[in-house]
């Protein structure tokens, strides 16, 4: 399922997959000008040509290799829009892993394919495109940066995050959160929704307090687990389910670690 709606000049389309007439998670893609940000996920990969085969798009602009926002990749190419990846992305995208069958339920397993690698600038036309290396949430993480507008990916989730997925680094998300805001953009458009500026500065203190709240139980002694019970004492219902749909692929407990550095 999509849906679309107008933000600005940006093209915001919410995309999820029905199950029993409802969608599971909801992803999001953009488009600006003649660019295709992002791709959604396998199981809405046709829905996604549909639409943009009436629009203008000629390119498409990958921010990582999650199956969540390169679903569309070889349909895009088949009506010939020209699909570029981070570098880093390339051979992932080329052979990407088995995902776990939860992720296949509401994303879709994703296909072999190539694309060309990103600059750290770019042109299209009258359209100057800067990428941002932005690892963290992904190894091979970028953020698109045209005009003021800020294409963040997965970048930046939410104030009130106590989950994350068994491989993000939030010392890398960090570090990148912190060249990000160096940067000058009103509004970011990201995977879970768009926001003003201000919340990336506010999502940035709390992953950072957060860190320094961690790292200070963990100094006085405390183990992992008592740490997650501390800092996350009452979990809302869908964290729970999250963690027990996934086996803690989405876990607490890799956050904590996350933020200290340790392997999960």
């Amino acid at each position: 399922m999509l849906i679309a709606e107008k933000h600005d000049d940006v093209l915001a389309v919410k995309c999820g997959t029905e199950v029993g007439g409802k969608v599971l998670y909801w992803t999001h893609f953009y488009v600006y000008r003649n660019l295709l940000i992002d791709c959604g996920c396998p199981n809405t990969a046709r829905e996604v040509v549909d639409l943009v085969k009436n629009l203008d798009v000629e390119i498409a602009l990958i921010t990582h290799y999650h199956e969540d926002h390169v679903g569309a990749i070889n349909n895009l190419k088949e009506i010939g829009i020209k699909v570029y990846a981070p570098e880093k992305s390339i051979s992932i995208l080329k052979s990407p892993p088995e995902i776990p069958d939860y992720r296949k339920l509401v994303w879709g397993q994703p296909v072999a394919a190539d694309c060309e690698p990103l600059d750290s600038k770019m042109e299209f036309g009258d359209t100057v495109v800067e990428v941002v290396e932005t690892p963290g949430h992904t190894f091979d993480h970028v953020s698109i940066l045209i005009d003021d507008f800020l294409f963040s990916g997965d970048l930046i989730i939410s104030t009130n995050q106590m989950i994350c997925l068994r491989e993000e680094e939030f010392g890398d998300t960090i570090t990148s959160l912190e060249r990000i805001l160096k940067k000058d953009f009103e509004y970011y458009f990201g995977g879970v929704g768009i926001a003003e500026r201000e919340y990336a500065v506010k999502y940035a203190e709390y992953v950072s307090d957060l860190r320094d709240r961690v790292k200070e139980l963990f100094d006085a002694g405390k183990s992992i687990e008592e740490i997650v019970a501390e800092v996350f004492p009452e979990p809302p219902p869908n964290v729970l389910m999250m963690e027990a749909v996934s086996q803690k692929e989405w876990s607490r407990e890799n956050l904590v670690r996350s933020l200290l550095g340790l392997p999960r």
